[in-house]
């Protein structure tokens, strides 16, 4: 299991662009100038953040020269001043790599940005490459031990660093590829926007360019896993992009709980509670649901609002050119988060707001956090949850939110299903034609043929797929863990709220070890959604 360095490694690299003269061993330095951004007296408004072109070959010689020296190093301070400037490099591309993500996101038709974004996204291969065998060499340094007594890694950091890494010139070349997979996706969107979706004039052409490119993608992905030496790339990708402290096999169970016991709740869901959700909303509409909410949560959640109002440090933005997702990110060498919403400019953008306002929390409560995307996630479906007992001006969003509460575990656990099933496929298997077959199959069975013009061919509308394989059961999980936190605040006024405040700075990166120091129950334990079905159909069928 693979860890990522952040915590306080990422706050003296941070700094150390900031603070001249400020030494690894300086730390009374150090947490004046940490205080300076905890207080936002340090902080940069996004619209004064430069987008500068990386240059990955400045990393990569960095991380190259400090990866010999660390076999011959004698002293460990010496040794992490290297470390800092290759951190210090490793986040300047990364920042501007998520600069350029945020401006194409903005107008995906704007040739400059895309530019940037593909030019980017190439050369992360080379650099992640780089950063691996970087600590690979740290793991095997005669300074291992000194490193991990200190408070640069902590202890047992590189026992995931031991042995050989399986990033060679072969495995660069295969994520290159990947990179430039996924370019032509974004183009593609792109170049598609003017094509009304859900026709079968769009399925037929660009469905069909979409369904090819996603045949490529899975029998690339496959050979990435198979190089790195893993049985699947479903085992792969859950251990070292997420980092998951549960199987697939686990997941897999889960999955056919919620398929026996929430499927026939899912395609009973009133229409009227779906209807909620379509009243108008302007940005500031949007933008007031999530302060009248911070405001009465207060604490650390309203002081992480004024950061985000005061510097511009999110995108509510209605506009046809935007990419058609939302998601928060760290900018590490800023040391802030950011929030991009595509809305659609109905009231259901008030929850996605407060869903990316969660992550956005958790992140400035934790100086950019540590944990993984399932734990990520708790603290987003969560604060969208809270959101509906906390706000001025839920009303009828309550019934709505439950409902796609109810609708996350399926659709989500429907598609982490047809994840798992795809990438298990013989190479020679995967072609459109076995995909949508599958997909088919897997939507029946979790009621999908009961909603009205649903149609088998529109996996290729679904972004994760593409661009984030294996995260969607994260969605799952995390989602039964939220509710948990939800059902204690119906249960107790603010028994939520404390929950969720006590949890948002954890060091506690992976799902189940959380939920366990959290006092949550297990969401893979016998018996789990068949409770869950009771919460739900005491909310929207008012069963008691």
């Amino acid at each position: 299991m693979k860890k990522h360095l952040r915590s306080l490694l990422a706050l003296i690299v941070v700094l150390s662009l900031l603070l001249s003269g400020c030494s690894a061993s300086s730390f009374e330095t150090f947490f004046q100038g940490l205080a300076g951004f905890l207080q936002g007296s340090l902080t940069v408004p996004f619209d004064d953040m430069t987008y500068t072109r990386p240059d990955p070959n400045s990393f990569v010689r960095a991380a190259e020269e400090t990866s010999q020296n660390a076999q011959t190093a004698e002293n460990a301070d010496a040794l992490m001043e290297e470390i800092y400037r290759c951190y210090d490099l490793y986040y300047d591309f990364y920042t501007n790599y998520t600069l350029s993500l945020i401006h194409y996101s903005t107008d995906i038709t704007d040739i400059y940005w895309e530019k940037e974004y593909n030019y980017c996204q190439n050369q992360s291969a080379q650099v992640d490459g780089a950063m691996d065998a970087l600590l690979y060499a740290l793991a095997d340094s005669p300074l291992r031990s000194e490193l991990e007594k200190t408070e640069y890694f902590g202890e047992g950091y590189f026992s995931a660093y031991d042995g050989e890494s399986f990033w060679d010139d072969t495995f660069t070349g295969l994520m290159a590829r990947e990179s430039e997979l996924l370019n032509k996706y974004y183009e593609l969107t792109g170049e598609s926007l003017e094509e009304t979706g859900y026709t079968d004039q769009y399925f037929s052409t660009w469905g069909a360019r979409f369904a090819e490119l996603f045949c490529q993608l899975v029998v690339l992905r496959q050979e990435i896993a198979a190089y790195a030496g893993y049985e699947s790339y479903v085992a792969f990708a859950y251990d070292y992009y997420y980092q998951r402290d549960y199987t697939p096999q686990q997941a897999a169970k889960l999955m056919e709980g919620i398929q026996k016991e929430l499927t026939e709740l899912y395609v009973s869901i009133p229409d009227d509670v779906w209807a909620a959700g379509f009243d108008s909303c302007t940005e500031k509409q949007s933008l007031a649901y999530v302060e009248s909410f911070a405001k009465k949560m207060g604490g650390t959640i309203w002081d992480a609002f004024l950061l985000m109002k005061e510097n511009n440090l999110y995108d509510n933005r209605i506009s046809a050119n935007k990419s058609n997702t939302s998601f928060e990110v760290f900018l590490d060498t800023y040391f802030v988060p950011y929030i991009f919403l595509d809305p659609s400019g109905y009231s259901y953008d008030k929850l996605t707001f407060a869903h990316e306002f969660g992550h956005f929390c958790n992140d400035y409560a934790a100086c950019g956090t540590a944990v993984n995307v399932d734990v990520a996630e708790i603290f987003s479906q969560s604060m969208e949850y809270l959101s509906l007992r906390y706000s001025d001006d839920a009303g009828a969003l309550e019934k709505r939110s439950m409902a796609e509460s109810l609708s996350t575990f399926v659709e989500q656990a429907a598609y982490a299903s047809f994840e798992h099933q795809l990438y298990m496929l013989p190479k020679e298997q995967v072609t459109p034609e076995n995909v949508r077959a599958l997909y088919e199959s897997v939507g029946k069975a979790y009621g999908f043929d009961r909603e009205p013009g649903w149609d088998t061919r529109d996996y290729v509308r679904v972004p994760h797929f593409y661009v984030h394989p294996m995260y969607i059961i994260s969605y799952v999980v995390s989602n039964d863990a939220a509710m948990q936190i939800y059902q204690a605040e119906l249960e107790t006024q603010g028994a939520g709220l404390t929950l969720l405040t006590e949890n948002l700075a954890t060091e506690q990166p992976c799902f189940l070890a959380f939920t366990k120091e959290a006092g949550l129950d297990n969401p893979f334990a016998e018996g789990r959604a068949a409770s869950l079905r009771k919460t739900f159909e005491a909310i929207l069928f008012d069963k008691p």
